[in-house]
């Protein structure tokens, strides 16, 4: 039982040492996502099943101008493939790459074991489908998310996120010049690294 109640000290312990939300500190992190599913398409004339893959990893870099704010970039890479089982046969393929500001706030007070926090993000990028005809075209998505970071010790922290986000993907070099607009919610999680000052 003592080696027990001694994790469960230093845990407490840890849990409890300031958070670094400084003005001055730089914050490091990012998340990732996998979504992989089955989609049946039946037409009184046609009818096909295909498997699709998306992969998703984000990174952020910031920095505190004030005491609980922070901003800086967002990069993220997102690479989506599918093939069409039956009948007959294909596959796509398409990756996309987007950069653009982010901007977080903490509500709590500094010292908290855990934060609440909202974090607005809006990316510009391109995307490239890969398939004979080389489409390539624009990707903006904008994400308005809350939730709350939990800190390990005074520098990591994992997050849990909910929001809304918006997505238009659009291929400009096509004859089809198609533009795909997508809204909804999402969930994220990831980890934060708060960097002391330099």
């Amino acid at each position: 039982m003592k080696p027990f109640l001694q994790i469960f000290t230093l845990l407490i312990l840890s849990l409890t040492t300031k958070a670094q939300l400084d003005k001055g500190v730089w914050l490091v992190g990012g998340s990732g996502s996998f979504y992989s599913y089955i989609e049946t398409y039946n037409s009184p004339t046609y009818s096909n099943t295909a498997k699709y893959t998306n992969i998703d990893i984000s990174a952020s870099a910031g920095y505190f101008i004030i005491d609980k704010l922070a901003v800086g970039l967002r990069p993220t890479f997102s690479s989506f493939k599918g093939k069409v089982t039956s009948p007959g046969g294909g596959t796509t393929n398409s990756y996309k790459i987007a950069i653009g500001p982010f901007l977080r706030y903490y509500f709590l007070k500094k010292d908290n074991p855990f934060n609440l926090l909202t974090d607005i993000n809006y990316q510009f990028g391109a995307n490239k489908f890969l398939g004979s005809l080389h489409e390539k075209g624009k990707y903006n998505t904008l994400s308005i998310m809350g939730g709350m970071e939990v800190f390990f010790n005074s520098s990591v922290g994992i997050e849990i996120l909910l929001g809304y986000t918006s997505k238009i993907v659009s291929i400009d070099n096509s004859s089809s010049m198609f533009s795909d607009k997508k809204n909804g919610f999402q969930t994220s999680i990831g980890f934060q690294i708060h960097l002391e000052k330099l």
